[in-house]
């Protein structure tokens, strides 16, 4: 019986864990479109040159 509780605490546990990444993840992609359309705005309006688009795309995405 002890086992039992043990592990179904650890699968509540982990459950929670996990679902607290799962959001996590997804504000870090709206963040990341979100500075990819502020970035592309930027680039369109001829406040940054084709060369520095490129630079800042490339450390978003490596985020």
């Amino acid at each position: 019986m002890k086992k039992f509780l043990i592990i179904l605490i650890l699968n509540i546990l982990i459950s929670t864990f996990s679902y607290a990444n799962d959001r996590q993840d997804s504000k870090e992609t709206t963040a990341i479109s979100d500075q990819l359309k502020t970035l592309q705005d930027l680039y369109k309006s001829g406040a940054i040159s084709g060369y520095e688009y490129e630079k800042e795309k490339k450390k978003i995405l490596k985020k």
